[in-house]
């Protein structure tokens, strides 16, 4: 992304027009005295950039002016965006915008909504309705709108957080900006794409179809089951009471019952049959046939090694017939050892394999098990005697609850709800399928690169840093804090000076930049507004005899601004430009010979933001 601001433009009450002009790709610094406008600068860009409420000093500045204005060039286009003059604490609704870049010369007129400006500029950054909040909170809505004042936290380094020890981004006393920071961070920083992002929308969108369907078919599965068992429970009465024959299919059953209601059959010994007994004999029979052929192969099995036990007890055998020349033989000798020789081959060779015989105990063992648990599933289902009804009134009572039943049987909602099978299995494919990027591994690796990055600031700067000077970067991306950590252990430690703390957030800041640049980020803007970064050495008072400032502290001074200066030249390099605008009190000498720094206005003898000879 391309962005500068060419120039700051305020429209006074007197009738003239008072310009600021910056310069691209430089560090451009106003410097000068205290109140006189210098970082009310910061607070007119924001504003003008769509502030919801606003800082510009209502004394000296808003006093005198109608309109503040921006003129920025934006990738290959020039804007000119103003906006009216606040009243009291209210900001303006009216918005001047011209796409070429035209700056009235007299006061400008609204020419547009805000809404519609935003649209346009957010655009521009790559923010579109794609871009939306990842992960709710208490302000701010999960899918939201991602707004593009969120990516300006990056674009300012405001002289409330410059020195602060525990805060590095501007507006983190708001709630909507605290929680914004942590939700946009991955997305501006390009550690997360708008791709991904929408990659990992449409996936929890069809997991949470996936869940909805494997929902509903679980529950129509259960209404199935329950449906069948109380059919079968039903049924089971209707046999045990006689009403209905014994052999009655699970798949009639229902019109069985109907059948049943409709002619009222009486008497309980209609279907009296003897299938009970039939299928606990069967069984009998079953069991007996189980228990004779595992008698069989137990007795087999010992027969075989009574066989292996003979055979080792005729080993001695072998050994005469290989020692027979050594051997005393007398004239039986030979017909001896020849008939133990054959038996033994004979024991070997019966105990040598698994016969058929073996094999085909074990099958019909098998078999016949399997067709014993089919009989003891058919036999648990029948009534093991006749019921019988006390009196008619009890048989009608019990065919007018299985009408009332069947009723309800007549239609089940879960013959109506279609087979979802195919649906899910479409979708577990299409999640499958929908390769979504992990943040967890892409966070820690940026952590590593933007600490390597800082690493170069550190070794730049490190005489400025004192004791901390050879200490190693620790970015905490869960905080969204920068911490340095003594070499070769795992702590963090307190920095404590407000000098460090200045640096650190310039370090930070300028990594992550960094870093936008070389993944080629498109929602932050390339620019920077610093606002004094020496007040830890001068304090707020610039009336302060320079000859009184310690020479260690103007070396640190001079030191940021050469960080500074080489990071537009590290951007150069990159094929990049940006852009700094910093506020400041400072001599210009101890900018020389840095070749990037550009001096734009010094603020001082009448000269201000609000110059004496323009106010009304």
């Amino acid at each position: 992304m391309k962005f500068y601001i060419e120039s700051l433009n305020l429209w006074l009450r007197s009738g003239q027009r008072r310009s600021v002009i910056f310069l691209p790709n430089k560090v451009n610094v106003i410097t000068g005295e205290s109140h006189t406008g210098k970082t009310a600068i910061l607070d007119i860009v924001d504003y003008c950039m769509f502030a919801s409420k606003h800082r510009i000093s209502e004394s000296i500045i808003n006093e005198n002016v109608l309109w503040y204005g921006l003129r920025i060039h934006v990738n290959d286009k020039v804007y000119t965006l103003a906006r009216s003059a606040p009243v009291g604490t209210s900001p303006s609704s009216d918005y001047y915008f011209s796409s070429v870049g035209q700056v009235p010369e007299t006061t400008p007129s609204p020419n547009i909504s805000e809404s519609i400006l935003k649209k346009q500029l957010s655009a521009d950054f790559g923010i579109d309705q794609d871009v939306k909040i990842p992960f709710g909170g208490r302000m701010l809505q999960t899918g939201s709108r991602v707004s593009l004042r969120y990516f300006l936290l990056f674009n300012t380094i405001s002289q409330d957080i410059i020195t602060h020890s525990d805060q590095f981004f501007d507006k983190q006393n708001e709630s909507r900006y605290q929680e914004a920071l942590p939700r946009i961070f991955d997305i501006a920083v390009g550690i997360d794409t708008v791709e991904n992002i929408l990659k990992r929308e449409k996936r929890a969108e069809l997991e949470r179809n996936l869940a909805r369907l494997q929902k509903l078919s679980a529950k129509t599965l259960e209404k199935r089951d329950q449906f069948h068992a109380q059919l079968a429970e039903t049924v089971a009465r209707a046999k045990g009471y006689g009403l209905v024959a014994d052999d009655t299919d699970a798949d009639a059953s229902v019109d069985v019952l109907k059948r049943m209601v409709t002619e009222r059959e009486s008497g309980s010994d209609l279907h009296v049959s003897a299938q009970y007994e039939e299928i606990s004999s069967q069984m009998y029979r079953v069991s007996r046939k189980i228990r004779g052929l595992r008698k069989f192969a137990a007795e087999y099995g010992n027969h075989k090694a009574t066989l292996k036990e003979t055979a080792d007890s005729l080993q001695p055998v072998e050994y005469l017939m290989r020692n027979y020349e050594e051997t005393v033989r007398t004239s039986v000798f030979d017909d001896i050892v020849k008939n133990l020789s054959e038996g033994l081959q004979q024991i070997k060779d019966a105990t040598a394999k698994k016969t058929p015989l073996d094999s085909n105990i074990s099958e019909m063992i098998k078999a016949l098990e399997s067709q014993r648990q089919k009989l003891q599933k058919d036999l648990q289902a029948l009534p093991t005697e006749m019921e019988s009804f006390e009196t008619d009134k009890d048989k009608y009572i019990f065919i007018g609850e299985t009408k009332a039943k069947l009723e309800l049987y007549a239609d089940p909602a879960w013959e109506k709800a279609p087979d979802n099978s195919e649906l899910i299995a479409n979708l577990e494919a299409q999640i499958e399928d929908l390769a979504v990027l992990p943040a967890n591994d892409r966070q820690e690796q940026f952590t590593k690169v933007l600490d390597e990055a800082i690493q170069d600031y550190i070794s730049l700067t490190k005489a400025a840093l004192g004791n901390y000077g050879d200490y190693r970067s620790a970015f905490n991306y869960t905080e969204k804090k920068l911490h340095l950590r003594k070499p070769r252990t795992a702590s963090t430690e307190n920095v404590g000076s407000s000098s460090n703390h200045m640096f650190l957030h310039l370090f930070l800041f300028l990594g992550l930049h960094e870093l936008i640049m070389r993944n080629d980020g498109i929602h932050v803007a390339p620019f920077l507004i610093i606002d004094q970064f020496s007040r830890p050495y001068w304090g707020e008072d610039d009336e302060q005899d320079e000859k009184d400032v310690d020479e260690s502290d103007v070396a640190k001074v001079k030191l940021a601004l050469e960080l500074l200066d080489q990071f537009i030249t590290t951007a150069n390099e990159m094929g990049r430009e940006f852009q700094m605008i910093v506020f400041e009190h400072i001599n210009p000498r101890y900018w020389e010979g840095l070749k990037n720094v550009h001096l734009v206005e010094i603020f001082r003898d009448g000269n201000a933001l609000i110059p004496t000879s323009k106010k009304e």
